[in-house]
C-alpha cells in the first residue's frame, strides 16, 4: 500500500486543524479516547495527547488511555509532555491488529524525540522507526525522565529506530517491565554501542523485568553501565545478531538470567588489546556480569558496592555474601559465518590468515585491534561463581547449534558486516560503502505493515507470522520450567507460560543449588512483587530467615491504609508468595509494608491500568 502522495497533500493542512479536530470529538471527561488511523488523521496522535491539558499546562487527565485504531497513525511531530503526577498510556486492542505509528518526513529529522516527565505504557502497538520516505527516525523513539518513574511495554513490534528508550535523566525509583516484545533493527551503522533498546547508562533501577522478548540486529541491548540494578528478571528472551554485549557491566544486587538464546550475541567481538587495559586483564563476557566484583580476588570490595568517586561503600551491597545471581539455561552460539573476521588469529608468518578487517588500522601492519569472539564466561566469572554459593550457575549449553529457524547472518550479510567494521576501525584503503539490507530483517518499505508469512499484509496479530522463524529445536528444554530455551512467542508455548508461575520455577531453581547453610546465609527478610507495574494481579514473594506471625499492608503515597494482605498470619522460614488483585486499585504509586516479629520491610510499587 503506497501512500506517500496522499500524505504529503494531506499533512500540513491537518496539523492546522488537528487541535480544533480533537476536542470536538471527545468530551474531555473520558478516561479512554478512541484515536482514528488513517492519512486524513495525519498528526492526530500526538496533538491528542499533548493538547490534553489546561491553561497552565497541567494534564487534565494523567492516566488517561490514547487508544488506537488498527491501521496507520501518521505523526508530525514529537509527543512531548508534562506528567508528573501520571502515566501516559498508547495502546491497541488486545488481541487485535497491532496499529502501526509512522513518522511522516516533514523535515530531515523526522517528528524528534518523544518526551515523557511522567511513566509511560506501550501496549500492542507496531512502532515504525522510518519514515514515509525510508529514513530512519533520528534519536529515540522516546525519552522518560523525573523522579519514581515506570517504562511498561508490552506485546509491541519495534522496528528500524536509531535508539529505542532513553531513561537517563530518570532521577530515582525507575522500573522497567518489558515482556513479549520485538525490537527488530535499532543497529546504526558506523556505531557499535548504538541500538540500544534500554539506554539507562548510569541511572539506579530498582526493578527491571525484561522477559519473552526478542532483539535481533541492534547494540547493546540494555546498556545499564555503572549503576546499581537491586532486582533483574531477564528471561526467556532471544538476542540475535547484537553488535556489542548484552548488558555492558551492570551492577546487579539480585539478577536472574535465565532461559535466554544467545546468538550470534555480540557479532563484532572483544578488542584484545582492550582487555589489557582491564584490572585483571580479562575481556568483558557477553551477559556482562562479569564486573560485579574485579577486585574480589584482591581487596574483597565489589565494585558495585562503590559510590561515584569509587572511595566508599555504600550498604547494604558490601557484603558479597548477600547477592542474589542465577544464571542457567541459557544458550550462547555463534554462526561459522562470523569467523571470516572474527576469529582473532594472527600470526607475523600468516600474515594473510588473520581475520580481513583487522589486518591494520592505524596505517601500520596489523595486528592492532584484533578483536576476538566473545566468551561467555571467562576466568573473572570462574572466580566469582566458584567462590561464592550465592552466586550460581548451571545447565548453560555453550558452542551447540541450537537449530534456528531462519539463518541470522547471510555470507553475503557478513562481507558487508565486515566492511562495516572496516571502516569503523579505519583501516587503510577501505573506501567501499556496506550495503546493509541484507543483513537486516523486515521491510525497507514503512508503508507496507507485516502480515501473515509477508511483509505487506492487513497487519500483525503475533510475531509467528512474520517471515522469519525464531524458534529452535524443542529439544533444547528448559530445566528450570519445562520450556523451550529462548522467547516463547515463536511457538504456541507462550499461551501456557504464566510469568508468576514462572518466577517461583526460577528462585526454587535457584534455591535448589544452595545448601542449607547457604539458605540460612541468604534469608534475609526480602519483600518484592511482580509484574511491578501491576495492571490487574501482582504476585507478592517474601524471604523468611525465620519462622514468625507476619503482616503485610498497602499504604497510597500520602500514608493512608488502603488495605492487609496476610494480617498477623504465622509462616515458617522460607519463601513465600501471595496473589494480590489490584484491578480495582486506582493507578499511582503504593508502598508495602511487610512486619514479621520485629523486623520490616517496605517496598514500593506501582499500579497501571
Amino acid at each position: 500500500m503506497k501512500m506517500k502522495t496522499l500524505l504529503k497533500n494531506v499533512a500540513f493542512i491537518v496539523t492546522m486543524i488537528i487541535t480544533t479536530m480533537v476536542y470536538a470529538q471527545v468530551p474531555a471527561t473520558q478516561d479512554t479516547i478512541v484515536i482514528a488511523s488513517g492519512a486524513g488523521n495525519a498528526g492526530l496522535l500526538e496533538a491528542t495527547i499533548n493538547g490534553d491539558k489546561d491553561g497552565s499546562n497541567v494534564r487534565i487527565h494523567p492516566n488517561r488511555v490514547y487508544k488506537l485504531e488498527p491501521g496507520f497513525h501518521l505523526v508530525l511531530s514529537a509527543i512531548n509532555v508534562n506528567n508528573d503526577t501520571g502515566t501516559i498510556r498508547i495502546v491497541g486492542e488486545t488481541g487485535g491488529k497491532k496499529p502501526v505509528i509512522i513518522p511522516l518526513t516533514t523535515n530531515s529529522n523526522g517528528p524528534g524525540q518523544n518526551k515523557v516527565n511522567g511513566s509511560l505504557e506501550l501496549k500492542n502497538l507496531h512502532i515504525q522507526g522510518r519514515d514515509d520516505e525510508g529514513g530512519k527516525w533520528k534519536g529515540h523513539l522516546f525519552e522518560v525522565n523525573g523522579a519514581n518513574r515506570s517504562l511498561f511495554v508490552e506485546d509491541c513490534l519495534i522496528e528500524f529506530p536509531e535508539r529505542g528508550f532513553k531513561l537517563q535523566s530518570v532521577t530515582s525509583g525507575l522500573t522497567i517491565e518489558m515482556r513479549n516484545n520485538y525490537f527488530r533493527d535499532l543497529f546504526v551503522e558506523g556505531q557499535q554501542y548504538a541500538g540500544n533498546v534500554i539506554n539507562a547508562k548510569g541511572v539506579p533501577i530498582e526493578s527491571l523485568i525484561f522477559e519473552n522478548n526478542t532483539v535481533s540486529n541492534s547494540g547493546i541491548p540494555l546498556l545499564m553501565q555503572n549503576q546499581m540494578v537491586t532486582y533483574a528478571l531477564i528471561n526467556h528472551n532471544t538476542f540475535i545478531n547484537t553488535s556489542t554485549y548484552i548488558n555492558l557491566n551492570p551492577n546487579f544486587y539480585e539478577a536472574y538470567i535465565t532461559n535466554n538464546l544467545f546468538y550470534n550475541a555480540n557479532t563484532i567481538g572483544t578488542n584484545a588489546d582492550n582487555s589489557l587495559s582491564n584490572p585483571d586483564g580479562q575481556a568483558i563476557t557477553i551477559v556482562g556480569i562479569d564486573e560485579l566484583d574485579i577486585n574480589i580476588g584482591s581487596a574483597g570490595i565489589p565494585l558495585y558496592a562503590m559510590d561515584g568517586s569509587k572511595t566508599s561503600v555504600i550498604a547494604p551491597y558490601n557484603d558479597v555474601s548477600q547477592l542474589k545471581i542465577y544464571v542457567a539455561d541459557n544458550i550462547y552460539f555463534n554462526e561459522a559465518t562470523l569467523d571470516k573476521y572474527n576469529n582473532g588469529f594472527y600470526s607475523a608468518a600468516f600474515p594473510n590468515d588473520a581475520p580481513e578487517s583487522y589486518l591494520n588500522s592505524t596505517g601500520t601492519p596489523g595486528p592492532h585491534r584484533v578483536d576476538v569472539p566473545v566468551l561467555f564466561m571467562g576466568a573473572r566469572e570462574d572466580a566469582l561463581f566458584d567462590g561464592n554459593a550465592n552466586i550460581s550457575r548451571e545447565n548453560n549449553i555453550i558452542g551447540q547449534d541450537p537449530g534456528l529457524g531462519t539463518e541470522a547472518i547471510s555470507v553475503a550479510a557478513a562481507e558487508q558486516l565486515a566492511i562495516w567494521q572496516r571502516l569503523r576501525l579505519e583501516v587503510p584503503g577501505e573506501t567501499r560503502t556496506p550495503d546493509m539490507t541484507s543483513y537486516y530483517f523486515g521491510d525497507f518499505d514503512p508503508t507496507t505493515i507485516p502480515g501473515i508469512e509477508s511483509e505487506d499484509g492487513e497487519g500483525i496479530l503475533k510475531f509467528s507470522d512474520l517471515i522469519e522463524d525464531f524458534s529452535i529445536n524443542p529439544s533444547f528444554v528448559s530445566n528450570i520450567d519445562g520450556h523451550t530455551v529462548g522467547a516463547l512467542h515463536w511457538t504456541t508455548e507462550i499461551d501456557s507460560y504464566e510469568p508468576t508461575d514462572g518466577l517461583s520455577d526460577i528462585i526454587a531453581a535457584y534455591n535448589s543449588t544452595l545448601s542449607v547453610d547457604d539458605i540460612a546465609l541468604n534469608n534475609i527478610l526480602e519483600l518484592k512483587s511482580y509484574p511491578n507495574p501491576s495492571n490487574d494481579e501482582a504476585a507478592i514473594q517474601f524471604n523468611m530467615p525465620s519462622g514468625s506471625n507476619v503482616n503485610i499492608s498497602v499504604y497510597n503515597i500520602l500514608g493512608a491504609h488502603i488495605t492487609t494482605l496476610v494480617d498477623n498470619e504465622s509462616y515458617s522460614a522460607g519463601v513465600h508468595s501471595i496473589k494480590w488483585n489490584t484491578s480495582n486499585i486506582n493507578s499511582g504509586l503504593y508502598f508495602l509494608k511487610l512486619q514479621a516479629g520485629n523486623s520490616s520491610q517496605t517496598l514500593k510499587m506501582m499500579v497501571a491500568h
